[in-house]
């Protein structure tokens, strides 16, 4: 069990760089299936694709973050957005690994765009990990997206999934 400040995440890749989102906002991980382009969308709004009877929109996070790396997306993290889901594609899915508080800097300022999604970057060993509000960076994306997804960030699990030490 995580003590208190310790954080729960889901490890990810995108191009050669580490992420990581909070356990609480994942609803499961797949593997990428067929998506269905839709007209007029987006760039970073791959389509949508059947999950289980469940019609979900498909962000890619490459395209949403303009990450220039080259990249084939392999998985899909599944992410609950109040009556809805939104998959957001990434390269692989790691792991889930529990990183103490203490080696989580949070309240960092690396770039102006990233500063509202970034919940802090962690240390796991030698790496690093940037740990990022999925549920923020898809509603965000609200414009973009059909009505049953958009939440407000409030009632999202961001505001709880990290204590500040």
């Amino acid at each position: 069990m995580a003590a208190a400040g310790d954080a729960q995440i889901v490890n990810f890749t995108v191009g050669d760089v580490n992420y990581g989102v909070p356990v609480e906002q994942v609803r499961e991980v797949r593997d990428v299936q067929a998506v269905t382009p839709v007209p007029g969308a987006p760039s970073y709004i791959e389509g949508v694709t059947n999950l289980r009877g469940q019609i979900i929109t498909v962000m890619d996070l490459r395209k949403r973050l303009n990450i220039k790396k080259a990249g084939k997306g392999e998985k899909i993290i599944v992410i609950e957005m109040g009556k809805a889901a939104v998959g957001v594609v990434v390269d692989t899915v790691t792991e889930v690994s529990t990183i103490s508080g203490a080696d989580i800097q949070r309240h960092m300022q690396v770039t102006k765009k990233l500063e509202d999604y970034l919940v802090g970057v962690g240390k796991q060993g030698e790496k690093l990990i940037v740990i990022l509000d999925l549920v923020k960076i898809i509603a965000d994306a609200k414009d973009d997206l059909p009505e049953q997804t958009k939440v407000s960030t409030e009632k999202s699990a961001s505001a709880k999934m990290i204590p500040a030490t």
